[in-house]
């Protein structure tokens, strides 16, 4: 026969149970507080200049989607998956042979960087823009001249787009100067130096392919840690550029305002209101002689006095306004 507990040992069992269960949370919430870091991979891209280079490629990722679309006369799909910093080497180990890479150059300050582009998305593009239907076969064999000629202007197109991204912090100009179906002949800086790799993904009537960009740490760090650079970072452009200023001068000449030349003013009764007629006459209080407050955009900017100019009732400036209000019309 089974012992029955007396209520004395169920509390104990339930307090040893409660007891239990908090060590072990409290074990758990330990070692939560534990996080792994490799002293031989140390991450040096702080969260800040993380976001930065998010933004920058997202602009990049929309625009050369946009144009893509457009080249290749179907929807193209592009988002930005992820910015890591890993080592050089390890860059190109992940790089399948043969490749589809492209070496940049890039002035002030001068460095080297590397687009790494999927071989099959090459040769769609070139099919596409040949006018053929495409495919995402796979690719066995190097990407021929032809083909490289053929992807000039995509790959121009690619540079002007990184160019144009990288300007919002800092003046980027970049161009690719070389072609390498190999991978391992691309040496842009040591394998064991740590580099920037922006992953991007495209993908085509359901086919997901990948597009990446390999910067310089050193590079990226300089231009992201520059005086200038934190400074637009925190406080924006200080001074509109030249072609800033042409465009705002352009918009504002065909910008349209509503200039109200105010005759004058008078009060009549209700009583008046109602008995108008036509043939009556409103009595105005400035005299004929007297200036009256011309208004651009409800505000009073300048004193002209009434005339007429070519058969039509006119308005002639006489002077600026240097501050003095009137009573809202």
């Amino acid at each position: 026969m089974a012992k029955v507990l007396s209520q004395e040992e169920i509390d104990a069992l339930l307090t040893s149970v409660s007891a239990g269960e908090k060590s072990s949370s409290e074990v758990d919430s330990k070692y939560d507080k534990v996080s792994l870091y490799d002293f031989k991979h140390p991450n040096l891209i702080s969260k800040e200049q993380l976001r930065i280079l998010e933004n920058i490629h997202e602009g990049f990722v929309r625009n050369l989607g946009v144009f893509l679309s457009a080249q290749l006369r179907m929807i193209v799909d592009m988002k930005l998956l992820a910015v890591d910093q890993i080592m050089y080497s390890e860059f190109v180990m992940s790089i399948a042979s043969p490749a589809a890479t492209y070496v940049g150059n890039i002035k002030s300050p001068h460095s080297q960087f590397v687009m790494e582009i999927s071989p099959q998305l090459v040769v769609f593009i070139v099919e596409r823009l040949f006018g053929g239907q495409g495919s995402f076969k796979p690719i066995t064999r190097p990407i021929s001249v032809i083909e490289r000629k053929i992807m000039n202007r995509v790959i121009e197109r690619i540079s002007q787009e990184i160019s144009k991204n990288w300007s919002t912090i800092s003046n980027v100009e970049c161009e690719f100067t070389r072609f390498e179906s190999n991978p391992e002949f691309v040496q842009i800086v040591p394998a064991s130096e740590p580099v920037v790799v922006v992953s991007m993904e495209i993908k085509v009537r359901g086919n997901a392919t990948m597009l990446n960009l390999c910067y310089p740490y050193m590079w990226v760090s300089n231009i992201l840690s520059s005086p200038d650079v934190q400074k637009t970072i925190m406080f924006g452009s200080m001074e509109a550029s030249e072609k800033e200023r042409e465009i705002i001068e352009s918009s504002l000449n065909l910008t349209k305002a509503d200039l109200v030349a105010i005759l004058g003013k008078s009060i009549i009764s209700i009583r008046d209101i109602i008995e108008l007629k036509k043939g009556d006459v409103i009595l105005l209080n400035p005299k004929i002689n007297s200036s009256i407050p011309i208004l651009i955009q409800n505000h009073y900017k300048f004193d002209g006095i009434i005339g007429n100019r070519n058969s039509h009732y006119a308005v002639r400036i006489q002077s600026v306004n240097e501050g003095e209000t009137i009573d809202e019309y």
